[in-house]
């Protein structure tokens, strides 16, 4: 199970977000209080706790917790110095439950991910040439050139790499949008199952427990005001935790959005009676 928070270093950073203090030196990041709140602080019990970034790396950073509110402190500035972490840039921090320890992902103000720096030093006696085989030119040998086979790798990498930028650029912007949204939210990622035949759309389960009872009707709405009426199922798992599916009515809007895999939606519910539930849907393109 995980849990995500997204972190976004304003403009003019004040000193419940980034400071220095003259007379006991110190550099700490606080953890929004919509995220404290909202699953307690479990998730910082251990003390330091561990930042495994992207690249693979893990740091240690310290937590203080202090009248309901938790920071990063020691260790957070190294972190932040190390990754070149500027204003206006965001952190996705998700928190895994069964290794104790945040994800991060690191994105710049363009909302691409950051190229990771390396940690590790290189050993005494490294021979460069055996880290930058695909970068110095190669003779033909025999039929085939190997520079060549290396442009064509080179290629599929960056086809690789610009589609990996685009999802995750998508899933940031995402990610900063949920959490400025005024009212309660959920975000999705769109993989196969939810754009093929017979397709349906969970709602996550904690969402579901907290917002949605047993409304008789469901309606999705785009940023134009055009709406989809959509129905929706409820069950039990063999665990007997409760399950809410959008069903019927689903498949129209998606096709009708155009929704393509690695796109990602945030559904925001803006209003609620005792028969109805109606979602803006925000789209957030992987392309």
């Amino acid at each position: 199970m995980s849990k995500f928070l997204q972190q976004q270093l304003p403009a003019m950073a004040s000193s419940s977000q980034l400071c220095k203090a003259p007379d006991n030196p110190h550099f700490f990041k606080e953890i929004p209080k919509k995220f404290v709140g909202e699953y307690g602080l479990k998730a910082f019990e251990n003390n330091p706790t561990r930042l495994k970034v992207a690249d693979g790396e893990e740091w240690e950073v310290g937590v203080t917790k202090s009248d309901g509110r938790v920071w990063f402190d020691y260790g957070w500035q190294k972190f932040v110095e190390f990754y070149n972490v500027g204003l206006e840039y965001f952190l996705v921090f998700k928190y895994e439950l069964r290794s104790s320890c945040f994800h991060v992902v690191i994105f710049d103000p363009t909302a691409t991910e950051i190229k990771y720096p390396l940690k590790k030093k290189l050993k005494m006696g490294t021979n460069f040439d055996d880290l930058h085989l695909i970068s110095h030119p190669h003779p033909q040998v025999g039929k085939a050139s190997f520079g060549a086979m290396e442009l064509m790798n080179n290629k599929r990498k960056l086809r690789l790499m610009t589609r990996t930028s685009e999802r995750a650029g998508a899933m940031a912007k995402a990610t900063t949008f949920q959490s400025m949204t005024p009212n309660p939210s959920f975000m999705c990622k769109i993989y196969p199952s939810h754009i093929q035949s017979g397709a349906y759309l969970n709602v996550p389960r904690r969402f579901a427990e907290r917002h949605i009872e047993e409304p008789t009707e469901m309606t999705l709405q785009d940023l134009d005001g055009r709406t989809w009426g959509v129905t929706y199922y409820s069950y039990l798992t063999p665990k007997m935790k409760r399950r809410v599916e959008l069903r019927s009515g689903w498949r129209k809007f998606f096709v009708d959005n155009d929704l393509k895999v690695a796109d990602f939606c945030v559904f925001e519910m803006i209003s609620k009676n005792s028969t109805t539930i109606a979602f803006k849907v925000d789209i957030f393109r992987a392309s």
